[in-house]
């Protein structure tokens, strides 16, 4: 199990690495949305959307199996990364080859099919690359894996911004990604030598346990990929392109922010594998109310600032084009709840290996997904949308918990939500009634009136965020 300074330390390299690659990426999406439009950026939102799509299947579960294989007790590591990465490379290649010529079935332009086309190769590369992140998170180094995404990002904006000073289009932006994951699946096996030195594994009974592991979460995430990716795909179809770049746009900057609770369970999972394992519940429970706390501290400002200042925000991103999509982003914000909380609790159902059970409400949360995108959307274009995609959020984090909370009765600190929601409300209030401001000064004054705030409330101590200092942290003391 992490130690407390081991768990802060690693978290915090990896947000850090996450935090510079996200904001090269809102770099890269700056200059692809004023150079490409609305129309254009639109069409790359559906190429990469579709891409995604089949990114999503190609998963099958096998990252989150690679991570319990390896953190079990007497794990042969090598054997199981080797395998399993092997058995995610063919499924990959088999799937990336088959999505140029599945999107020959849909209405999109050429220029769109074109990119799928091309893209898939940098898709099929980003595969291998994700799929060791596991390996570095069990082994608290992540720094490794965050160096190579960052310099993956690094790679993309340097090439976007080249082929955006030639004026070229969609599908050379889409081509620059072939050329990034290529660095970054290169790096990321290097990095990893460390550890396991990567090579291709045929043993098949390793290939059949992981299999028989990984299908329920395999199952699980084709449901997901339903309401994951819905509102995009439908949206393609059943709107303008100029309506999916508006929404895109905000859609990429609230998935940015998702990857902060898939981190943070990511590390955490090893550590409530091994308390189920050793019928630790109530050390498993704490587990869960830390990170729900933590959750909570995070999400909430986020709401409230993009409520306060979204529209502002928005045009200093993708430039006064894209300004409309601002109210896009206020309601996606919402789902970023949903999102948190059902990444939180989905986490701990494959610790408590309820996959199977969970299969059910992955199904029928897709079932009313796809009847909601298909009403939603002709009538109320990008608004409909973010609607179904908040209310399809919000249901799995409630399923999910439900799940969990029959295993372990928890009690939810339910204060630090009442806490950190007054804290948030009063900091919008505040950067509603502040004077017209640049937007990133607009954002620092309102995390230092948040932060105030909850001190004030009581939703954190100073002597909390002393002992979550990696240096104040006892030897031994579990997070």
């Amino acid at each position: 199990m992490p130690q407390a300074r081991q768990f802060a330390g690693n978290f915090a390299i990896q947000v850090t690495g996450k935090i510079l690659s996200v904001l090269i990426g809102l770099v890269s999406i700056a200059v692809l949305t004023r150079t490409l439009g609305q129309f254009g950026f639109g069409e790359y939102t559906t190429a990469v959307t579709f891409l995604q799509i089949f990114g999503v299947i190609v998963d099958f579960g096998l990252s989150l199996t690679l991570i319990v294989m390896i953190s079990e007790p007497d794990a042969d590591e090598k054997k199981i990364v080797g395998n399993i990465f092997t058995l995610r490379m063919i499924s990959a290649a088999a799937l990336f080859g088959i999505a140029p010529l599945a999107v020959l079935a849909f209405p999109w332009s050429h220029t769109v099919k074109l990119g799928v086309l091309v893209g898939a190769a940098a898709y099929f590369l980003m595969a291998g690359a994700a799929m060791l992140v596991g390996l570095f998170q069990k082994h608290a180094t992540v720094w490794r894996s965050s160096l190579a995404e960052l310099v993956n990002r690094i790679v993309l904006l340097g090439i976007i911004l080249l082929f955006s000073h030639w004026g070229l289009g969609v599908v050379p932006m889409i081509a620059a990604l072939v050329a990034a994951n290529a660095v970054w699946l290169i790096l990321t096996i290097w990095l990893a030598k460390t550890h396991v030195r990567i090579r291709p594994q045929f043993d098949f009974q390793i290939w059949k346990e992981t299999l028989t592991r990984s299908w329920p979460i395999a199952v699980s995430i084709l449901f997901n990929l339903v309401y994951l990716k819905g509102d995009l795909f439908f949206l393609s179809l059943l709107r303008a392109p100029e309506e999916v770049g508006l929404y895109g746009v905000s859609y990429r900057v609230i998935d940015v922010l998702t990857v902060i609770p898939t981190i943070f369970m990511g590390l955490l999972l090893p550590s409530l594998v091994a308390d189920w394992v050793k019928k630790e519940k109530a050390e498993f429970g704490n587990h869960l109310n830390r990170a729900f706390s933590a959750f909570v501290i995070l999400v909430a400002p986020v709401i409230a600032g993009a409520q306060a200042i979204g529209d502002r925000l928005m045009a200093f991103i993708a430039g006064s084009e894209f300004a409309d999509s601002g109210i896009i982003l206020r309601l996606l914000a919402w789902a970023l709840i949903g999102v948190f909380f059902g990444t939180l609790y989905g986490h701990a159902v494959v610790a408590v290996n309820k996959q199977k059970l969970m299969l059910f409400g992955y199904a029928a949360t897709a079932v009313l997904s796809v009847a909601g995108y298909l009403w939603m959307i002709p009538r109320f274009g990008m608004t409909g949308a973010a609607f179904v995609t908040i209310f399809s959020e919000s249901l799995i984090a409630i399923l999910t918990f439900s799940i969990v909370w029959r295993e372990i009765r928890m009690r939810l600190p339910f204060v630090i939500l009442l806490k950190a929601s007054a804290a948030a409300i009063m900091m919008a209030y505040a950067l509603k009634m502040l004077p017209a401001m640049p937007v990133l000064a607009a954002m620092a004054i309102g995390a230092v009136i948040y932060a105030i705030l909850l001190l004030a409330v009581g939703g954190i101590s100073v002597q909390t965020i002393r002992e979550l200092m990696p240096s104040r942290l006892a030897a031994h003391k579990k997070i």
